[in-house]
């Protein structure tokens, strides 16, 4: 008599994604014996917007909402796990899936102003060739850069393009010094007294998505916006009104959220980026996971005498 034995699949956030949903499929199996009509056959639900159909084979399905909250928050590296128990004639098992997150590339909307030896310029204006002031190596030229027009009609699409504004202050006075727009996996530069002792570093880097506090970092509504991305030869930390924030990061996430003639250019500057993404070099700061950088998003929010100032304007200028 044969017993049954577990399995396991993965989906990938926006991947594949078929009338809003990400799926896997696979068939669980006796061990040496076949399992033909001995499964229960049935649909569970999980908890992402989820299920996993089995059939009297063991042969099953899963599907995930695509922008549940829970996926569409994961970065790149992060994983959510969803452990569905099955039932045959001979007992039980385990189907194990895997929900990897994806990010897609940072990059500055079009306006942002960057600070250049000859004084601020609208990302926009900028060429290769073009120098522009960075925090660790002063005045470096843009090796390429990379546009892209994304319409945010759609509530998927949406979900995962729509920029953050990062109001005046945020990060502190003249932090930045008017407010800026970035896509949502732009990094921007924390410097923070207990960065160092939750991390180990005095400076890091932090998606925009995770700082969001609805307060003074927000989701911005527009039906259509504008990315630009500057490329270096190596990654910097760049400043746009005053705040700073990096520049495009080439390796495997980044590399994939580019069209195929966007990466083919790049693969023209640096051929070894087409068989070897990290040659690229390191990120020039220690990048937090969302959920640590969650943690540095709550010692930002400002004291709450500051946050009745703030109510304040916002009232003012709706």
């Amino acid at each position: 008599m044969g017993f049954p034995l577990p399995d396991s699949g993965e989906v990938t956030e926006d991947s594949g994604v078929v009338g809003g949903l990400i799926s896997t499929s696979g068939d669980v199996d006796y061990f040496l014996t076949d399992d033909t009509g001995q499964w229960t056959a049935e649909t569970i639900s999980g908890a992402y917007g989820s299920t996993l159909v089995i059939d009297d084979d063991g042969v099953w399905t899963y599907s995930a909402t695509n922008d549940h909250p829970s996926i569409a928050e994961l970065d790149d590296g992060e994983t959510l796990t969803e452990v569905f128990t099955v039932t045959s004639n001979n007992g039980t098992t385990t189907i194990t899936i895997t929900i990897n997150g994806a990010t897609d590339p940072p990059c500055f909307v079009v306006g942002t102003l960057i600070d250049t030896p000859h004084g601020p310029r609208p990302v926009e204006s900028l060429i290769a060739g073009d120098l522009v002031l960075t925090r660790d190596g002063g005045a470096q030229a843009i090796r390429w850069v990379g546009r892209t027009e994304v319409a945010l009609h759609n509530p998927e699409t949406a979900q995962k393009f729509q920029p953050i504004r990062i109001a005046a202050g945020a990060f502190g006075p003249g932090v930045p010094d008017r407010d800026i727009l970035v896509s949502p996996m732009h990094r921007i530069l924390i410097e923070h007294r207990d960065a160092e002792l939750l991390f180990g570093e005095p400076e890091v880097l932090c998606s925009a998505n995770a700082l969001i506090n609805d307060f003074s970092i927000r989701r911005e509504a527009v039906d259509r916006v504008g990315y630009i991305h500057l490329l270096f030869d190596t990654h910097q930390v760049v400043t746009s009104s005053g705040c700073a924030s990096e520049s495009f990061y080439p390796g495997t996430v980044g590399m994939d959220g580019l069209d195929i003639a966007q990466r083919e250019e790049l693969f023209t500057l640096f051929p070894d980026l087409s068989t070897l993404p990290q040659s690229y070099g390191r990120t020039a700061r220690a990048v937090l996971r969302g959920f640590e950088a969650r943690v540095m998003r709550d010692r930002l929010l400002p004291e709450p005498d500051a946050e009745s100032i703030w109510a304040k304007r916002n009232s003012s200028i709706r």
